[in-house]
């Protein structure tokens, strides 16, 4: 047990240049999560640091980059922790090695050879220095390890992490031919590039833990990550997973992941996952999340592969979720107003509901969930967390057997009565621009007998205020920040209207109202003047009306 790890400072170049076997990260590690904001902050500190020590003064200086966990085995040695940093710096020494070749091949090659990836006669094959998880490697390896000659052809990206490496490595390069373009003398300029790889790869240094145990480096790993700040909660749980799944499962976890991981084109994966979490074992607080998912899965012995197939089949109805997109026409209604309301909130019942219910009573739920919404949080302005606790335990018990009918009296008898939401509504005033279309949006359609009309999209029709934002001089009301975005001084306008009448007092805006399509907007034109009693009136027949368009479904 005394020999489980051992710590040993290592600057990047013998992390780099002397081992043997080479570094891999894991599979189930997480992919390159850098911003150019780290990359330009790991920049900014080796130049200042860099400028502190100028000439032969940085001879015994160090510059630590922090720990990294490595094990140790006879063909590789998995990086467990630290992988940002090293292939970071990878990045660097590419840009480093390209630049070389301004005044010397030889220097480049050499960079190329000692720190990237270099051709073994013994193997016959070219080796990396460092390989990435199985989602990055090829991609890391063509557009950083590979040495470059007049035939290379840069690869396209086709993964978040990949569209970020590549950041990083423009970023780099435009700071390096910024140097370049500063300088008259090539000479001094190849000196200023050796300068910038002897201080990264001579004192930039870490505390490297070695270990001989996978699962002792991977407690070690778990310890330094678990804290909200190193290793996100989505690559602790996929970590978590492969190490407990036997090896003929983890290539298809690694393939589950891959998908898993296009959520975040829509969305955080950590907001998928613990909605996922709520939306089957209740609440759960996000600096806790990965704590108590990895306490169920050990209590309740949870399969691996079987939990990646769950969260990938889960992924996939969650994207539609946010996103608002999916290939029926009525759900997509309901989400697309959900996603305008803004109410993220409703996101695990959503996944409950759109993986339990049948399709039949869909609409009655959506519709009864975004009203909800709207009575409870837009309108009642209410305290979130009480509806909060309504609606995750309402996802939790779907999975249970919770009928929809139940569901929607549980949620009318928590919400505010149609005398309360009457009276809310008479004072609400609204400032997030897609929440007041939505409202007004809702009261425009209710006007129509038919739905000849439907209001168009955002980029043709706009919130307007009725009395202005920004009034002409002595037009400004006393009262003006109480009143400003009262519904009853908003209305709809196109986009062609609202730019030829903008900041004109209303009166010049009237007869611009009475050529609008909008039954809400036409009704403006018996006004001659506008004021708060205006308002009031106005708002006050709005509200006479809310109540039947928010009901909730059969309550």
């Amino acid at each position: 047990m005394a020999n489980q790890y051992s710590p040993e400072k290592k600057t990047v170049g013998n992390l780099l240049s002397t081992t043997n076997p080479p570094i891999v990260v894991p599979d189930w590690q997480r992919s390159y999560s850098w911003t150019t904001s780290e990359v330009e902050t790991f920049w900014r500190d080796l130049l200042a640091f860099s400028d502190r020590y100028p000439n032969d003064g940085i001879k015994t200086e160090e510059y630590f980059l922090g720990s990294v966990v490595i094990v140790n085995s006879l063909d590789e040695h998995l990086l467990l922790d630290g992988q940002q940093r090293l292939s970071t710096a990878a990045i660097l020494l590419s840009v480093v090695r390209e630049n070389l070749k301004r005044y010397s091949q030889d220097a480049s090659t050499r960079t190329q050879a000692r720190y990237l990836g270099d051709f073994d006669d013994a193997k016959n094959e070219y080796l990396y220095k460092i390989s990435l998880n199985v989602y990055d490697r090829d991609y890391f390896k063509r557009i950083i390890l590979e040495a470059r000659d007049a035939s290379y052809s840069e690869p396209e990206p086709t993964l978040s992490s990949h569209s970020r490496i590549k950041k990083a490595r423009v970023f780099l390069e435009q700071e390096f031919q910024a140097k370049f373009e500063s300088v008259t003398d090539h000479e001094e300029f190849h000196n200023w590039v050796l300068r910038i790889q002897r201080v990264l790869t001579n004192h930039f240094s870490v505390v490297a833990v070695f270990s001989q145990d996978e699962d002792n480096a991977s407690a070690v790993f778990e310890t330094l990550n678990d804290r909200g700040i190193g290793l996100s909660t989505a690559d602790l749980v996929r970590n978590l997973l492969l190490r407990r799944a036997p090896q003929a499962s983890r290539e298809e976890i690694i393939d589950l992941w891959h998908e898993i991981l296009g959520v975040e084109t829509d969305a955080p994966l950590k907001s998928f996952l613990r909605h996922y979490w709520i939306s089957h074992f209740g609440d759960i607080k996000t600096q806790s999340l990965y704590r108590e998912i990895k306490a169920t899965i050990q209590d309740e012995n949870i399969d691996s592969l079987e939990l990646s197939r769950k969260l990938r089949d889960s992924c996939i109805v969650y994207r539609e979720i946010v996103s608002a997109h999916t290939d029926n026409s009525a759900i997509e209604k309901n989400l697309k107003n959900i996603k305008e309301l803004g109410a993220n909130i409703l996101q695990p019942v959503l996944l409950s509901v759109l993986e339990q219910i049948d399709p039949d009573e869909l609409p009655d739920i959506l519709s009864a969930l975004e009203n909800a919404f709207v009575r409870h949080s837009v309108i009642g302005q209410l305290e979130n967390s009480k509806l909060e606790n309504i609606l995750y335990r309402l996802a939790r018990e779907f999975r249970t057997g919770k009928t929809v009918q139940e569901a929607i009296q549980e949620m009318a008898n928590f919400l505010p009565s149609d005398e309360a939401f009457t009276n809310s509504f008479r004072t609400s005033a609204i400032s997030r621009r897609a929440t007041a279309r939505y409202i007004l949006r809702a009261l425009e359609h209710d006007l129509r007998t038919t739905e000849e009309l439907q209001v168009a999209p955002p980029d043709k029709v706009h919130v307007e205020h009725i009395y202005p934002q920004t009034p002409q001089a002595g037009e400004r009301l006393t009262n003006h920040s109480q009143i400003i975005d009262r519904l009853g001084n908003l209305t709809l306008l196109s986009k062609r209207l609202n730019v030829t009448i903008r900041n004109s007092p209303f009166p010049d805006k009237k007869p611009y109202y009475n050529k609008s399509e909008l039954l809400l907007t036409n009704s403006l034109v018996q006004h001659e003047e506008w004021n708060s009693e205006k308002i009031d009136a106005r708002q006050l027949r709005l509200s006479e009306r809310a109540p039947e368009i928010w009901k909730l479904p059969g309550s």
